[in-house]
C-alpha cells in the first residue's frame, strides 16, 4: 500500500512536471510575440508609415534567405540525436554550429551582393543600406540562439529555455525603444536593437554550448548533413511565396507609406495567431492519437473543437479590430484597419492549413507539405501578380486569403484521400 502511495504521488508530481515544462515552452516561444504587442504603440508614435514600409519589406527579404542561412541543420540535428551516442551528439553539434557560422559569415557577402543587384535591376525606391546588412547578420546570429534553444528543449531543460527567451526579448524590447524612442534612431534603430540583443547574449550562449560540444572539423560531417537537410531546404523555399510574395509586388506600387499601412494591418491581424497557438499545443497530441487509431469521427470533433473557439475569437477581434488598432498604433495608423479586418480571414485560414500538416506528419506523409508547398507557392505568385495589378494595396490582402484558401483546400484533399486510404472509419 505504502509503495502505491509512493508510486501514485510520483505520477502527480511527473504530470506537475509535464504541465510546468510545457507552460514554460510555451511562454519561452510566444514571448517575442508579447513584447512585440507591448511595444507596438510606443513604437507607431516614433515611426512613420513609410518607415513601417520599410520593415515590412525588409521582414520579407529577410524570410526569402531564412532556409538558406538555417539549412534545417537543427531538425537534421534532432532526426540524428535519439539515434547516436552522447559523444557522437556533441561532435555533430560543434561541427554544424562552426561551419553553418562559417558558411553564413560568406552568405552575408553573396546575400547582399543579390539584394544589391535586385535593387538596381528593379529600380528599387527603397533605402539599400544599412537595412540590407542588418538583416543578413540578424540572419547569422539568429542561427546561433536557435542552436541553443534546441538543445534545451532536448534535454528538458524548459526553466533554462524560457530564461533565455524571456532575456533576449527583454533585450531586444529595451533596446528598441532606447535606440528608436529616446536615441531617435528611427527605423535603422528598430532593426539594429535585434541583432545587439543577440550579440550581447552570445557569450552566454558560447558558454552554454562548451558543455554540449566536443571539437569536430570533419568537413565530410557537414557535408553528409548538408546533404540530409538539402530536401528540408527545397521544402522550406516551396513555401516562402506563400508568406512574403506581396510585399515585393506591392513596392512597385511606390507608395511606402501605404505599404506600411499594409504592413501594419498584416501584422496586427498575425497577433491572433498567439490565441491559434495556445489551442493547437493542446490538441496536438489528439490529433495524432486520433490519426494512429484510425478514428476520423474523432479527428473530426478535434477541429471543430479547435477551430470553432479560434473563428469566434476572431470574430470578436475584427469586432474590436478599431479599438485595437487605435490602441496598438497609439491612434495614429487606425487606417490599417481594412487590411487587419481582410487579413484575420487568411490567418484563420493558415490555421486550418497547419491543422492538416500536422495529420501529415501523423499518417508519416511528410512529402505531402511539400506537393501542397509547392503548389501553394506556384499559386501565391499567380494570385498575387493579378491581385496587386489589378486591385493594388486592398488587392494584395484579399490574395492572402485566396492563397491561404488554395493551401486549406489542397491540403484537405490530401489529408481526406490519404485518411480513406488507412481505412479509418467515419
Amino acid at each position: 500500500m505504502f509503495k502505491e502511495i509512493i508510486e501514485f504521488i510520483k505520477q502527480k508530481k511527473s504530470l506537475i512536471t509535464n504541465f510546468r515544462n510545457a507552460g514554460l515552452y510555451f511562454f519561452g516561444s510566444i514571448i517575442h510575440s508579447i513584447f512585440a504587442v507591448i511595444a507596438q504603440p510606443i513604437y507607431s508614435l516614433h515611426l512613420s508609415a513609410s518607415d513601417f514600409g520599410i520593415i515590412g519589406y525588409f521582414e520579407a527579404i529577410k524570410q526569402v534567405f531564412t532556409p538558406i542561412f538555417i539549412f534545417s541543420m537543427t531538425s537534421v540535428y534532432l532526426m540524428k540525436y535519439f539515434k547516436q551516442s552522447i559523444e557522437d551528439n556533441k561532435k555533430l553539434l560543434f561541427n554544424i554550429t562552426f561551419y553553418l557560422c562559417c558558411f553564413n559569415t560568406v552568405l552575408i557577402l553573396i546575400g547582399y551582393l543579390f539584394i544589391y543587384m535586385y535593387f538596381n535591376y528593379m529600380n528599387v525606391n527603397i533605402p539599400l543600406n544599412p537595412f540590407a546588412f542588418y538583416i543578413l547578420i540578424a540572419l547569422l546570429l539568429d542561427n546561433i540562439k536557435s542552436i541553443v534553444l534546441i538543445n534545451f528543449r532536448i534535454r528538458k531543460k524548459a526553466l533554462s529555455f524560457f530564461t533565455f527567451s524571456v532575456i533576449n526579448s527583454a533585450l531586444n524590447l529595451g533596446l528598441g525603444l532606447l535606440f528608436v524612442a529616446y536615441f531617435k534612431w528611427g527605423v535603422g534603430g528598430r532593426m539594429l536593437a535585434p541583432i545587439v540583443s543577440i550579440f550581447l547574449m552570445l557569450p552566454f550562449a558560447i558558454y552554454i554550448l562548451r558543455k554540449y560540444t566536443k571539437i569536430n572539423f570533419d568537413f565530410k560531417i557537414f557535408l553528409n548533413t548538408a546533404k540530409v537537410a538539402f530536401p528540408l531546404v527545397i521544402a522550406a523555399y516551396a513555401f516562402v511565396p506563400i508568406t512574403n510574395i506581396d510585399r515585393f509586388f506591392l513596392e512597385r506600387l511606390n507608395n511606402l507609406s501605404e505599404l506600411g499601412l499594409y504592413n501594419i494591418g498584416i501584422t496586427i491581424a498575425s497577433y491572433v495567431q498567439l490565441g491559434y497557438t495556445a489551442i493547437a499545443l493542446a490538441f496536438e497530441p489528439d490529433i495524432f492519437k486520433s490519426v494512429a487509431n484510425k478514428n476520423n469521427k474523432k479527428l473530426f470533433q478535434i477541429a471543430l473543437a479547435m477551430f470553432l473557439p479560434y473563428f469566434i475569437f476572431l470574430f470578436i477581434y475584427m469586432f474590436f479590430s478599431e479599438n485595437i488598432i487605435s490602441i496598438l498604433t497609439s491612434g495614429r495608423y487606425v487606417a490599417a484597419e481594412e487590411y487587419t479586418n481582410i487579413a484575420l480571414f487568411g490567418v484563420f485560414l493558415m490555421g486550418i492549413y497547419w491543422f492538416f500538416n500536422k495529420v501529415f506528419i501523423a499518417l508519416g506523409k511528410t512529402k505531402l507539405n511539400l506537393y501542397v508547398n509547392v503548389f501553394g507557392g506556384i499559386s501565391a505568385f499567380i494570385i498575387m501578380y493579378f491581385a496587386v495589378s489589378n486591385f493594388s494595396y486592398i488587392g494584395a490582402a484579399y490574395g492572402k486569403v485566396l492563397i491561404a484558401a488554395v493551401m486549406v483546400i489542397t491540403s484537405a484533399f490530401l489529408a481526406i484521400k490519404f485518411l480513406k486510404k488507412q481505412q479509418i472509419t467515419l
